[in-house]
């Protein structure tokens, strides 16, 4: 079971490699509701290295705010690893950080189909220029969903880091 310290404990080490590199990350959450942003927020001195969190958790958003493409919503569906990359370019793009973490899924305990069950979450995190996606499927309630997103995303935001 993923604990707030751990959460904490991983914050405070990007936090760290962040700073130690003077570079930036910035937030693009859909499922976490900016669940990763409050751990980030959570750091004294987190100003330093987080400074934007987009919190776009309808298409609406995600087009308005971030720009991600319509069709690519309509072909792909807001839970896939293009919208993702989308969100978290339009991030650093509005922003002028050097690092992003977008996230998007399904959270549950409805909204699941066939193809993207409930715990299917997607993420992009990275730089413009080397940006990574993944799925995960992650088992449990909504928030045990939503928690163990965030954890995995600060968990391959470290490794990026490294």
């Amino acid at each position: 079971m993923i604990s707030n310290e751990d959460l904490h404990d991983l914050a405070i080490k990007i936090g760290r490699d962040l700073s130690d590199s003077n570079k930036s990350v910035t937030t693009a959450e859909s499922c976490t509701g900016g669940w990763v942003g409050k751990v980030f927020t959570g750091i004294p001195g987190s100003s330093n290295w987080y400074g934007f969190g987009f919190i776009t958790y309808s298409n609406r958003a995600k087009l308005k705010v971030l720009g991600v493409k319509k069709n690519s919503l309509n072909t792909d569906g807001a839970v896939s690893e293009g919208v993702v990359k989308e969100m978290a370019i339009g991030a650093i793009d509005k922003t002028g950080s050097d690092y992003a973490i977008s996230i998007s899924g399904i959270a549950g305990p409805t909204g699941g189909t066939e193809d993207k069950p409930v715990g299917t979450v997607c993420f992009g995190i990275g730089s413009k220029n080397k940006l990574n996606s993944f799925t995960k499927h992650f088992k449990g309630d909504r928030d045990e969903v939503r928690k163990q997103s965030v954890f995995f995303a600060l968990n391959e935001l470290s490794k990026c880091l490294q």
